[in-house]
């Protein structure tokens, strides 16, 4: 797999029809009344209007690559980390085995989940020695 399959920069074959999709306001993405991000209902910001067409589209389908309307979040992680999130693609591929599964999807979905379950990132970063200064 090279890395332009891993990070759609070519292969994304959703969304190639070349309209925009933005998220609503509502998400806090570009300021205004937001929403805490674990608060929002996916399903329901990725398949608002947007005045382009795209509506009731889920996000893999009205974008126009996989970066558009993302912004870039670096992320260093140890290899053990690395090799779970590699092992998790390969399952998630699997999964959806009909679909063009892209890593930063995968990715992203992570962060989402996480942002849904605090409580286990809490728990993470006590094990890593959080909370007992």
């Amino acid at each position: 797999m090279t890395k332009d399959d891993r990070y759609g920069s070519a292969g994304d074959t959703y969304g190639s029809s070349g309209d925009s999709y933005e998220e609503s306001p509502s998400t806090g993405r570009n300021g205004g009344d937001a929403t805490p991000v674990h608060e929002i209902d996916d399903a329901e910001s990725a398949t608002q209007s947007d005045g382009s067409g795209v509506a009731d589209l889920p996000f893999i389908f009205a974008r126009r690559t996989v970066k558009a309307d993302r912004d870039a979040l670096p992320v260093y992680v140890r290899e053990t980390t690395a090799a779970e999130l590699d092992e998790l693609e390969r399952e998630i591929d699997e999964r959806f085995g009909g679909d063009d599964v892209m890593s930063l999807d995968v990715r992203e979905a992570v962060v989402r989940a996480g942002l849904r379950n605090v409580d286990d990132v809490v728990d993470v970063m006590e094990a890593w020695g959080y909370g007992r200064r």
